[in-house]
């Protein structure tokens, strides 16, 4: 599924958790090793990691699409990482 596809779908209740879900699965790697090579642990790596997609969620719906998608997911964990550090 394509990011315009995921981002129309999740503003649907109806189906916000499968767009939700396709989402996390096109990312979850991405993320994880972006956050890993910042904070090496594997443990909190992927706590990070679990903390972002909660981000994501609770603020997809805000996304203003100035940039790419996964620009804006990549600021999210890199900022997570430096407020963990």
């Amino acid at each position: 599924m394509e990011d315009p596809e995921i981002l129309f779908k999740f503003q649907d209740p109806a189906s916000r958790n499968l767009a939700f879900n396709q989402l996390v699965r096109k990312y979850q790697q991405k993320v994880y090793w972006h956050v890993r090579k910042m904070v090496i642990d594997h443990d909190d790596a992927d706590d990070l990691t679990q903390d972002v997609f909660i981000k994501v969620f609770q603020h997809l719906a805000n996304f203003r699409q100035d940039a790419a998608l996964f620009t804006w997911i990549y600021r999210i964990a890199t900022n997570e990482c430096l407020n963990f550090l």
